[in-house]
């Protein structure tokens, strides 16, 4: 409630007496001018506009129920759930980092794209996630191939879409089915083995072995640990051109290497550890994308371990590279103090978790 004072005005006579006795006589004062109220200035306009698009997922289908944010402004709104559009009203001219919540979908992460409002509306400003394909990573992921094939003719940009499913590294002795695959379109996720003519070689010199014409590729049961090798694929009639390096290791030496998994708890989907010492975290994974990478350093002897990112793509907060490990009687890797974070399902974005048990 307001409380409202109201003060009357009126006017005081005052009673004064002449001299010499003369009879007394009313004084009226002389009244104050009365002042105008001041003009009051008009508020300028800001004119304002309205941003209205669609979202796209990762396979380029409609992201239905996403959220997108403008900052600084910090005005949003949410994607339709029947055909992913958005709009955003009142956004005055200004530079605006857009950003997609979830940012990291299926086989793809959001980037941050930049959008400028310069005096009119923005009506188609569409959003879709750059494919894994292009995002940055560490150590070549290790990759599986689904069932079936595809022509060679059937994929879509060859040059950039070819992979080799290759080990980063392997023990004296080994074999490993070297495989050439593809996806079916930019944004797939999924690897088909590519069914045209393949010659194989490994670089000259190598204590290795290859199948000119199946890529199976032997290890020399003598080579040393360290020895490094290129396996070549000339695809089709000299088209296109791919390689990738292995390196030999010793499991006594270093008895990190390869893909480890948290089967138990499921936080970290994969660890990838090289015989030189890089390393790969993948909490949510979807084609070769990973989460942050580096190098790692360790004392057989102490059970020290450290791991110090070099690159991200996204990481989970309070991360934590310091500590100690185990390999137990069940060959699994013990990590104390150790903090690779989670995969929060609901939010969709890296959480906090520390402490880890891996499984080959």
């Amino acid at each position: 409630m307001k409380l409202i004072f109201i003060v009357f005005l009126g006017l005081v006579s005052v009673l004064a007496a002449a001299c010499g006795g003369d009879e007394p006589r009313l004084l009226t004062p002389t009244p104050t001018p009365t002042q105008a109220p001041p003009t009051a200035t008009p508020t300028p306009t800001v004119p304002s506009y309205t941003v209205s698009g669609v979202v796209l997922d990762s396979s380029n289908n409609l992201l239905l129920g996403g959220l997108v944010t403008l900052e600084p402004s910090g005005k949003s709104a949410v994607t339709s759930e029947d055909d992913g559009s958005y709009v955003i009203t009142g956004v005055p001219d200004g530079e605006y980092v857009v950003n997609v919540t979830p940012k990291c979908v299926a086989h793809g992460c959001y980037e941050f794209p930049f959008l400028i409002v310069d005096g009119g509306d923005v009506l188609e400003f569409h959003l879709a996630p750059a494919p894994a394909s292009v995002l940055p990573g560490g150590p070549p992921a290790a990759r599986s191939v689904l069932d079936g094939s595809i022509n060679l003719d059937q994929v879509e940009f060859p040059g950039d879409n070819l992979v080799l499913i290759v080990p980063n590294d392997m023990q004296a002795g080994e074999t490993a089915q070297i495989v050439l695959a593809a996806p079916e379109c930019f944004r797939c996720a999924g690897l088909l083995a590519v069914d045209a003519p393949v010659e194989w070689s490994v670089g000259p010199g190598s204590s290795a072995v290859i199948d000119p014409n199946t890529g199976l590729l032997s290890i020399d049961a003598a080579i040393s640990a360290g020895a490094r090798f290129t396996v070549v694929a000339e695809v089709g009639d000299g088209q296109y051109s791919l390689s990738a390096e292995v390196t030999i290791y010793s499991p006594t030496e270093n008895p990190f290497v390869g893909v480890w998994r948290e089967t138990n708890t499921g936080n970290v989907n994969q660890l990838l550890l090289t015989s030189g010492r890089e390393f790969a975290v993948t909490l949510n994974p979807f084609e070769h994308y990973q989460d942050y990478w580096g190098t790692y350093t360790f004392d057989l002897a102490t059970g020290f371990i450290e791991f110090t990112a070099t690159g991200a793509n996204q990481v989970s907060p309070d991360s934590e590279g310091t500590g100690t490990f185990v390999i137990d009687v069940n060959e699994r890797l013990v990590l104390e103090g150790i903090c690779f974070g989670t995969w929060n399902y609901q939010t969709k974005t890296p959480a906090a978790n520390c402490g880890h048990e891996f499984e080959k």
